[in-house]
């Protein structure tokens, strides 16, 4: 997956790469959610849709991607020309990511913070499925609303204001990297990945999603606003797009990849604690060095040429790998083509779960 990914970036046109697929790919992190997850790979998938053993995996993987990819053009074709109705791109700048944030938020919000995200049970996995595109794109909307500021003296492109942002800055990093952070805590704490849930699981299902919800926001805001800038003053893109968005991609990969090795025979919290000290720790410093490597120059150049200039810096080359190129390709292949040509991937164990003995 990494070489497919490094040549998905290095072979697609940068421009386009930078313009187009960038912003349309927050749609695309969505819909490896709520097609994968919380509709259980309905329509065609395991165990929520209409695979049955003996139909190729290949074919049903390119059904998926082919349904995927046209739900993700039609939010796209929405967010471009009906609301907020602002090109997805005003020069080197990816304007529909800064919706997109809200839209990626909100996606992991409601699949991982343990509210119940899938209402109608497994049998009706379509109406999960539609309950929670419907709810992530109303608060993605509401975000976009109330989060982001297009109207500065510096808006050339004339760009459509529709809400105040942190500082009153103009894009400044500021409402983009708050809800990154915010989601580095939300994978932290979801139910699937490093700490699953603890320790505020065992408040019931009621006060669960609360806590989640309320420890996330706060977490993130604090290492926005006093943990990161004390630590990196003088940083613009250092702290969110590597270190944040290597966090949220390692929390991911810890459970997909490698599904809490080497960690699983444990229960929560040792697990989480082993698991938080090796992929958000230990990985991410290694990974964030070495992307430095196998990105810069040569995807980090491809790119910024094609924009005709220095638009971009290896933090965010190396953010868009991990998230939207890698994290997506892996996704797909777990979910939509069910991890062929290996066994078909089960449920993430429970947070004091321990898998089964060989043989058993």
């Amino acid at each position: 997956m990494l070489v497919i990914s490094w040549l998905f970036m290095y072979f697609t046109p940068g421009a386009w790469f930078a313009n187009w697929y960038l912003p349309m790919s927050f749609f695309l992190l969505m819909g490896t959610v709520t097609f994968g997850i919380i509709g259980l790979g309905w329509p065609l998938a395991v165990p929520g849709g209409s695979w049955k053993p003996g139909t190729s995996r290949w074919l049903t993987g390119i059904g998926m991607t082919i349904i995927w990819i046209v739900v993700a053009l039609i939010l796209t074709a929405v967010e471009t020309w009906v609301w907020p109705a602002n090109p997805l791109a005003a020069g080197p700048i990816p304007v529909g990511a800064w919706f997109g944030i809200g839209v990626f938020m909100s996606t992991l919000w409601y699949a991982f913070s343990g509210i119940d995200s899938r209402p109608f049970g497994p049998q009706k996995s379509w109406a999960n499925w539609l309950l929670a595109s419907v709810i992530i794109l109303i608060m993605a909307g509401l975000m976009g609303s109330y989060a982001v500021n297009f109207n500065t003296p510096d808006n050339a492109a004339g760009l459509n204001d529709v809400a105040w942002n942190f500082q009153g800055k103009y894009f400044g990093g500021d409402w983009f990297a708050l809800a990154v952070w915010i989601i580095v805590f939300i994978q932290m704490f979801g139910t699937p990945m490093v700490f699953q849930g603890w320790p505020f699981y065992k408040a019931g299902k009621v006060l669960y999603p609360l806590l989640t919800t309320f420890f996330s926001v706060l977490l993130g805001w604090v290492f926005w606003k006093y943990v990161l800038p004390g630590l990196f003053p003088d940083s613009t893109t250092f702290t969110w797009a590597a270190i944040g968005a290597t966090l949220i991609g390692w929390s991911l990969m810890s459970s997909l990849a490698f599904e809490f090795y080497p960690f699983a025979k444990m229960k929560q919290p040792a697990r989480g604690v082993g698991l938080f000290v090796v992929y958000q720790v230990i990985v991410p410093a290694i990974w964030i060095v070495l992307m430095r490597w196998v990105l810069g120059p040569p995807i980090l150049d491809h790119i910024n040429e094609a924009l005709g200039g220095p638009a971009m810096d290896i933090n965010q080359i190396t953010a868009f790998f991990t998230l939207h190129v890698l994290a997506i390709f892996l996704l797909i292949h777990n979910f939509f083509f069910m991890r062929v040509p290996w066994s078909i991937p089960g449920p993430p164990l429970g947070p004091e779960e321990l898998p089964p003995e060989p043989g058993k």
